[in-house]
C-alpha cells in the first residue's frame, strides 16, 4: 500500500511539474515561412567573367526589368546590388569573385520568389555570354 501511495504521489508531482506554458510546441519551433532570408530560394550561378564586370551586367539586367536600384556596393572582388520591385519587394544580387576571371552571382527575390530569380539569372546569362571576351 505504501508503494502504491508513493507511486501516486510521484505521478501527481510529475503532472504538476508539467506546466504547458513553459513548453514550446512543435508549431512554435517551426519556421514561420519557407524562406527566412537565408538563401533557401536564392538562385546562384557561376559565370566566366570577372566580378567587377558582372556588377555592371547585373545592375543593367535589374534595370531592364524596371526595378529601381536602391544601392550598389561593389569592387573587383564582388559586391551587392539591392533593387525594389513596383510592389515593394526587394531583389538582392550578391556577386562573389571565385578568381580573377570568374564569379558567382546569387539572386534572391523577396519573399522567396524562386521563379523570378530564375528569370533574372536567365537574362544575366544571356547578357554575360554576349560580352566580348577579355
Amino acid at each position: 500500500m505504501k508503494i502504491l501511495l508513493s507511486l501516486a504521489a510521484v505521478g501527481m508531482l510529475a503532472v504538476v511539474g508539467c506546466d504547458k506554458s513553459d513548453q514550446k510546441s512543435v508549431k512554435d519551433m517551426a519556421p514561420k515561412s519557407t524562406d527566412l532570408g537565408t538563401g533557401l530560394n536564392a538562385v546562384e550561378k557561376s559565370y566566366a567573367r570577372p566580378a567587377g564586370e558582372m556588377s555592371d551586367v547585373v545592375a543593367g539586367v535589374l534595370q531592364s526589368f524596371d526595378l529601381k536600384l536602391e544601392s550598389t556596393t561593389h569592387d573587383d572582388l564582388g559586391g551587392e546590388i539591392v533593387a525594389r520591385r513596383a510592389d515593394g519587394h526587394k531583389v538582392t544580387a550578391k556577386i562573389t569573385a571565385r578568381d580573377e576571371a570568374a564569379c558567382d552571382v546569387s539572386i534572391r527575390v523577396a519573399p522567396g520568389n524562386r521563379q523570378m530569380a530564375d528569370l533574372i539569372q536567365e537574362r544575366i546569362g544571356e547578357k554575360a555570354t554576349g560580352l566580348p571576351a577579355k
